[in-house]
């Protein structure tokens, strides 16, 4: 059955036409993944399928009663209260049953009423609970939120003291915890690690209901899809299958796209120059305005692989330093007090390497500590004179009413236009993108935006913290080549093993 239809969608954004006719069904216990080339328009088709846009024509059904949650990649929570209480809300109505079970206990055990029918309305509460699996929700709870890395010890921090992966990560699970018919997710592994996200994988892959989400990570896909909706030349494919069907399949599809397109340029070289010939002739113009008609209305097909485009990302190397850029000894990090033992290693000039490590153990904070942006608890580092770090970190603060080319504009005001346009174009983030407020851009475009800035500045060090988060796989294969051929040194946290792997030198486990 479907639990969800989108019908002949069309989309406008600014002058760019994302979608042309896209119709598509999610089925009961449907996989569903959503891919695309950053900017071909998913997270946008996500909030129309969740309501917060409106089609230009078209529309989105939901069948009566089906339910659904969303996470989306900017996610707006209230930030209050504990977050113990945030994910056990999800029980409230069972908790407030629970309380009138008690009630009616406590009356039948004072005398007050009738003893037998009190006692008989608390029963009868008492076996729906059971039913609904009240007596195990400690259990549940903590079984999902351990699985998303979020610690018991944490139940009773408000979610405005949780980091931003974190208020992410339980966000995700009292999504988890509604059971919803349908989850629509963009996005979900961005903020867990490694182990984290095979939890992950397995919990969905084994979920009795449906889901579409949007993801880059392929390995990740690879475990939970069983449908592939492909976003490409402004219209939806399904696949039926699983990932590497999907990839199998979509290459056929694409070599036969390009064949369907060069026949249909051929025929329109071919009536255009019959036009053009016959179109003052007396005896020949009706048939060419005839045929004029018939190419005004021909549906034309996109050109193949127009949305992708070439992207080349470069980090320019300024003077070499000398052998030991960066020694490390008996650091302590973390804020009110160590997250981790003393930290002692030395890093040689060119070494590239990864720093790993479960979610919230301390990455992030040891790449801020050893860059001066927070004090250390102990110990000490030591950068060799004449090291330049360039440093892109998880979290920017970014006035989102920006555009891309107005973010670039305000870091390097002498750049021309022209200069600025050609840079985030190489980036990816071509045309009306570079001029379209943050907000209203992908996480791929605002990642390629800042990327694009990081390439304007010579260092000798890179610095990078969870960069492919939300590129797709063309961005994330420009990001590996670029830090490759960079000839200084680089620390790089990842959660992503096929990113890292093959190319850091050696790898230090947090």
């Amino acid at each position: 059955m479907a639990l969800l239809e989108v019908k002949d969608v069309c989309f406008n954004y600014s002058d760019k036409e994302l979608y042309r006719s896209v119709s598509f069904k999610i089925n009961n216990g449907e996989h569903c993944a959503l891919v695309g080339v950053n900017g071909s328009g998913k997270t946008t088709l996500l909030e129309l399928i969740a309501g917060n846009l409106r089609p230009d024509k078209g529309s989105i059904i939901w069948e009566p009663h089906v339910s659904f949650s969303y996470l989306d990649q900017q996610l707006k929570v209230e930030k209050d209260m504990p977050l113990g209480s945030y994910l056990y809300g999800v029980y409230a109505d069972l908790f407030a049953k629970e309380r009138e079970m008690e009630s009616y206990y406590e009356r039948s055990a004072s005398g007050e009423g009738d003893y037998e029918t009190l006692l008989n309305k608390a029963l009868r509460i008492q076996d729906e609970l059971e039913e609904k699996g009240f007596y195990a929700l400690e259990e549940k709870v903590g079984r999902l939120s351990n699985g998303l890395g979020l610690d018991k010890s944490m139940m009773g921090r408000s979610l405005k003291h949780l980091s931003s992966g974190e208020r992410e990560k339980a966000y995700l699970c009292k999504m988890l915890l509604e059971e919803h018919d349908v989850l629509l997710m963009d996005e979900p592994t961005n903020f867990l690690d490694a182990n984290q996200v095979e939890w992950l994988a397995g919990f969905l892959s084994s979920y009795p209901k449906a889901f579409l989400l949007v993801s880059h990570d392929q390995a990740f896909l690879k475990k939970v899809a069983n449908v592939v909706f492909c976003l490409e030349n402004q219209t939806v494919l399904r696949y039926k299958g699983d990932f590497d069907e999907y990839i199998a399949n979509h290459a056929l599809y694409k070599e036969q796209y390009k064949k369907n397109y060069e026949a249909q340029q051929r025929y329109i070289k071919k009536e255009e120059d019959f036009i053009a010939r016959h179109i003052v002739r007396a005896t020949s113009a009706k048939a060419a305005k005839s045929r004029r008609a018939r190419l005004a209305h021909l549906d034309r097909m996109e050109a193949p692989g127009k949305e992708e485009g070439r992207v080349h990302f470069d980090f320019p190397f300024t003077k070499e330093v000398g052998k030991e850029v960066l020694q490390v000894e008996e650091l302590l990090i973390g804020y009110d007090h160590p997250l981790l033992a003393p930290i002692s290693f030395n890093l040689l000039k060119g070494e590239k390497i990864a720093i790993l490590g479960q979610n919230g153990v301390g990455k992030s904070t040891f790449l801020k500590t050893v860059l001066g942006l927070i004090p250390s608890l102990g110990g000490k580092y030591h950068w060799l004179e004449g090291a330049t770090i360039n440093y892109f970190g998880q979290d920017e603060d970014i006035d989102m009413n920006l555009s891309p080319f107005e973010y670039i504009s305000l870091h390097y005001p002498k750049m021309s236009n022209t200069e600025i346009r050609t840079l985030l174009g190489s980036y990816g983030v071509r045309k009306e993108l570079a001029m379209r407020k943050m907000a209203e851009l992908s996480g791929g475009e605002m990642s390629k935006s800042r990327l694009a800035l990081m390439s304007l500045t010579k260092a000798n060090f890179l610095v990078f913290d969870e960069p492919s988060n939300h590129l797709d796989q063309k961005a994330k294969d420009a990001l590996f080549a670029a830090i490759e051929r960079f000839p200084g040194g680089v620390i790089l946290v990842s959660h992503e093993k096929d990113f890292y792997d093959g190319l850091v030198d050696y790898e230090i486990s947090f």
